[in-house]
């Protein structure tokens, strides 16, 4: 594992500080490869926290159980292992009423220490579970936009019914904002947020479309693949 891979590990386990994530952010910009490398991770961790937590089988646990090694007898234990445990005997008379009677007193003894009722409670397994892997095909996608001067920025967009708080950005060195959003392939439009009152298409946005009220909104192409 290489130094990015660590920085990039660190970053997903929440192990940096403020300063160290803002270093990250940064290479991250810079590094098309680092990019493609950290949203790549994202989308896995993403994908494993859906995952279904399944609970073992009853035979499985069973199993495992089975495997384990036995704990020490007491002395009582290892009697009555004695007492119940099968076996052949040659009976004659004497022999018969020697058993008798070390099964009597036993027996007696056992009354003491058995509870006087014990009620099973009935156990069902879970149904199974059914996972399945065919999941809607997603894409992180990183907005920057340079405003110095601005106290917050957000982003509204079709992807989220035009609610800017809902899409927070984070302001890092050199009044750098930058955000990382989750999107479906398809094609959706979108506007900066800036101290919530001033609205702007995005400048590095390749192409733009008029909203029907005289301004054009970003617009961004998501396809399958980074």
């Amino acid at each position: 594992m290489d130094e990015q891979d660590v920085s990039i590990q660190r970053f997903l386990d929440h192990d940096l500080t403020p300063d160290e994530r803002v270093q990250f952010l940064q290479q991250v910009d810079a590094d098309p490869g680092l990019r493609r490398e950290w949203l790549n991770l994202e989308l896995v961790v993403a994908e494993a926290a859906r995952l279904p937590r399944i609970a073992p089988s009853t035979h499985f646990t069973a199993r495992v159980l089975a495997g384990l090694e036995p704990e020490s007898k007491s002395i009582l234990d290892r009697f009555v292992g004695w007492v119940t445990a099968p076996r052949t005997l040659q009976w004659n008379l004497s022999g018969a009423i020697a058993v008798a009677s070390v099964a009597i007193v036993a027996g007696a003894g056992l009354l003491r220490l058995v509870p006087a009722r014990i009620v099973e409670a009935p156990y069902s397994s879970p149904p199974a579970q059914t996972v399945s892997l065919e999941q809607a095909p997603t894409t992180y996608v990183r907005l920057v936009l340079v405003q110095p001067g601005a106290q917050s920025v957000s982003v509204a967009g079709d992807f989220n019914g035009w609610n800017p708080s809902r899409a927070s950005m984070t302001r890092s060195d050199g009044g750098v904002w930058t955000t990382t959003i989750r999107l479906k392939p398809g094609r959706y439009q979108y506007m900066f947020v800036i101290d919530g009152k001033q609205w702007l298409a995005d400048p590095l946005a390749t192409e733009d479309a008029g909203d029907g009220f005289g301004s054009n909104n970003a617009v961004l192409d998501v396809g399958t693949t980074l």
